[in-house]
């Protein structure tokens, strides 16, 4: 791995990138085994990729053609965050609603970015997760906050949740549609994910997590005229399933990784002796309690090390 010295690249051997091919040849094949990472980002022109193979021809031309890019001025390598094994530390932004959000008020104790950076530090990951939920709010409204609350700290990866509210209809306040149509979903979700990843940061969406009717939420759409069935357990959805779909859609479109949380606390719900009660907060049953932000912690911190580890 190469290494900044008095503000020049140069090898673990001393050698600078100007330096004979022959000499860093001879460094790499008189250096112990070991893999190559390279580190970046294109905001801060810094790579951050990894390279397995253990070919010292292939090493050969990745260092030859990280030196160029060096030489060239397009970017620099951060050895602080390039340590054995991996890149072993990340910045982590989560973006959504009431869901995510840590000031709540709900009876979960602690939601899942606080769990996810915990779960993390347990495989030697030093992680920053950033809380940018907040409550009873829209992918419209995270898109005109993405600047601020998300790109201003140059993160790693980004969590992407809404749905809940985009797909909740105000009866109460006399209307009879979506807070959001679905094409106007999708325009938000998509120019959330198109403007991070054209700066080189990690993207990981994950559709809203499923409802059930509650004294607290819902009554206002009693009317038949709005098609929900109170009758049905699931009735609550019927409009967020639609959203859902989309979710799932773009994720597969973009090709960004995706955590279903919908499908997964339903199919819960189907584990004998199990209830998606389990998973949500009594009286509400429309935000996760801690059982849930435990197991979508658990969900993301398997993904992040399936992914970018």
């Amino acid at each position: 791995m190469s290494r900044m010295m008095d503000d020049g690249l140069r090898t673990r051997s001393g050698h600078c990138i100007q330096c004979h091919p022959s000499k860093i040849a001879y460094a790499s094949r008189n250096s112990e085994a070991a893999d190559l990472y390279i580190a970046g980002s294109y905001t801060s022109k810094v790579l951050k990729r990894k390279a397995s193979s253990r070919q010292t021809a292939i090493k050969l031309i990745l260092i030859i053609v990280v030196f160029g890019f060096v030489a060239c001025g397009f970017v620099r390598i951060d050895d602080p965050e390039i340590i054995g094994g991996g890149i072993k530390s990340i910045k982590i932004v989560a973006l959504g609603d009431s869901t995510t959000e840590a000031s709540w008020d709900g009876n979960a104790k602690e939601v899942y970015t606080s769990r996810l950076q915990r779960e993390l530090e347990k495989y030697g990951i030093e992680a920053e997760v950033i809380n940018a939920g907040i409550s009873n709010t829209d992918s419209r409204q995270a898109l005109a906050r993405l600047d601020y609350d998300v790109r201003r700290h140059n993160p790693d990866v980004v969590i992407v949740q809404f749905g809940i509210n985009d797909s909740w209809i105000d009866a109460s306040l006399g209307r009879s549609e979506p807070r959001l149509t679905l094409t106007e979903y999708r325009a938000c979700l998509e120019k959330i994910i198109d403007t991070l990843k054209g700066e080189g940061t990690g993207v990981i969406i994950m559709t809203s997590n499923p409802m059930r009717w509650s004294e607290l939420y819902g009554e206002e759409l009693r009317d038949p005229v709005l098609g929900f069935d109170f009758d049905d357990a699931r009735g609550l959805n019927l409009l967020l399933e639609v959203y859902v779909e989309e979710v799932r859609l773009i994720a597969a479109e973009k090709k960004v990784p995706l955590i279903d949380v919908f499908k997964k606390f339903e199919d819960y719900d189907l584990i004998e002796n199990k209830s998606i009660h389990d998973l949500l907060i009594p009286d509400d049953e429309m935000h996760p309690n801690d059982l849930g932000h435990q197991l979508i912690a658990k969900w993301l911190t398997d993904l992040l090390i399936a992914e970018f580890y």
